[in-house]
């Protein structure tokens, strides 16, 4: 199981103020990621933030709500995916970071993706596809699928996501209709 870092840091810095970790955390660390976290932060302050080269602030900043839209199209396309990770599940991130995002090749980012409850359908359209029928069995149980999106799926190649498609409270009988008689449903 992986720890989620920001969480674990957040955990430390505010229990334990004015601790210095052996990891590499500092105060100079500590004070970027508050800052990158506070949806306060002047844009200008965050944009600076976006380009640290300590991952957790970056993280931080991609999880930040009310950062501007430039520094989340730059984040879709970070380096690191436990950055793009974060972005992924910030649900005030624009439009077009999510779609970039959708095309990313990390499986995880993608998953991230199809979990979050108020993805776009624009991405959900996108991940509906996806070479992973993890990522396509999440996007089948997301309340944000629309009927566009079940009728691509009605059909999918994995059984369990076909099953998943038909339970769906927006399926309609004319999708339903769509479906290929199959014995394994």
């Amino acid at each position: 199981m992986k720890i989620n870092k920001l969480a674990l840091f957040c955990v430390f810095s505010f229990s334990f103020p004015g601790l210095v970790l052996a990891n590499g955390f500092d105060a100079a660390i500590s004070e970027r990621v508050k800052q990158a976290s506070n949806p306060t932060t002047p844009k200008t302050n965050i944009s600076q933030l976006a380009t640290d080269d300590i991952e957790l602030v970056r993280v931080a900043v991609a999880a930040n709500r009310r950062a501007p839209t430039d520094v989340h199209l730059q984040l879709a396309n970070d380096s690191s995916a436990e950055v793009r990770m974060a972005l992924a599940l910030n649900i005030d991130a624009p439009e077009q970071a999510k779609l970039i995002l959708a095309h990313d090749d990390d499986h995880d980012v993608r998953l991230r993706l199809a979990k979050c409850g108020y993805m776009y359908p624009s991405v959900l359209k996108i991940l509906a596809k996806d070479s992973s029928a993890e990522v396509r069995k999440l996007v089948a149980v997301n309340h944000n699928a629309t009927t566009e999106i079940l009728a691509m799926m009605i059909n999918d190649p994995d059984h369990l996501i076909r099953k998943d498609v038909k339970k769906h409270p927006e399926i309609t009988a004319a999708i339903l209709r769509l479906a290929v008689t199959d014995h394994q449903d």
